[in-house]
């Protein structure tokens, strides 16, 4: 049921039954192709021998080639051929980066930054910031690919219904809102080192796009700061609940974006996105009927 609380993602009872459509057209496509149910049985039990030529597409939602093989983080398993950066995750990843966990699924951050102004030569189609203000992730622990998955869904949607129950509860938590602003915090500090070890433009550059100057570095951390303690006076349903429906998906594994609809949260984020955000409401709606 449409309620007024997803800001600029589904606006209108109308853009919410688009969505809704959206999903349930996807969906359908999706379980009707002869491949998907042989290539998630395969996923599922990490096998390496097969061609993945639905699940791993035009997106390439498995972890990149170079990739395999090798660790992204001392100490931590290589990659395999069928992994996604999502996919056993607590093995792949530093302990760190779990904010929690439940029995079901994991709290992460997102790795990128909340803020569109550090990636000044991102193109507009394909921005690698998040939607909003410390934009965060809910993933299960097993391996369910996209919400368009049967598990996603099973069971009345059990498995949806407890990562939002995990975030709800968790954001009630004090520590809860002090990990997540720490985790959006670094990806902030982790992109401004980037940018500042990046190599100088020729000085014969004659480019007159958006640069990371100190002025503009100076804003992004003002701006964190400016927005951190509303933030955390925030309830729940401030927040968006959301899923980026297979084949318009990044990651081959299921996650929940959670970050806040108010425009003031969401100002220097990107929303080129939202076309494709389908809020958790609409698929209950959908699996319900």
């Amino acid at each position: 049921m449409w309620q007024n609380r997803y800001g600029g993602i589904a606006a209108t009872q109308q853009r919410f039954e688009e969505l809704k459509n959206h999903y349930k057209k996807q969906r359908d496509e999706f379980r009707n192709d002869p491949r998907s149910s042989l290539e998630l049985e395969a996923w599922r039990n990490q096998d390496n021998d097969i061609a993945y030529n639905l699940l791993n597409g035009t997106q390439k939602s498995f972890v990149p080639p170079g990739l395999v093989g090798k660790a992204s983080f001392p100490e931590c398993v290589p990659w395999s051929k069928c992994d996604t950066f999502f996919s056993e995750y607590a093995a792949h990843n530093p302990r760190e980066f779990i904010l929690s966990e439940t029995r079901l699924s994991y709290i992460i951050g997102n790795l990128a930054s909340y803020d569109g102004r550090q990636y000044p030569l991102s193109p507009n189609d394909k921005r690698p910031e998040g939607q909003g203000f410390c934009h965060t992730l809910v993933i299960p622990k097993n391996r369910v690919y996209n919400v368009v998955d049967p598990n996603a869904t099973a069971d009345n949607c059990d498995l949806l219904k407890e990562m939002h129950e995990h975030f709800t509860n968790f954001w009630k938590t004090d520590q809860g809102k002090e990990k997540i602003l720490a985790r959006a915090k670094r990806a902030i500090d982790d992109q401004d080192k980037k940018l500042r070890n990046a190599p100088a433009p020729p000085s014969t550059s004659q480019s007159t796009g958006p640069v990371y100057d100190e002025a503009t570095r100076d804003n992004v951390f003002a701006h964190f700061d400016k927005l951190k303690d509303p933030f955390k006076k925030l309830e729940a349903k401030d927040f968006v609940f959301a899923f980026h429906v297979f084949p318009d998906n990044s990651i081959g594994h299921l996650h929940m974006h959670v970050f806040p609809h108010q425009e003031v949260f969401r100002e220097v984020s990107t929303k080129v996105y939202d076309w494709k955000t389908v809020p958790l409401d609409a698929i209950l709606d959908v699996e319900s009927a």
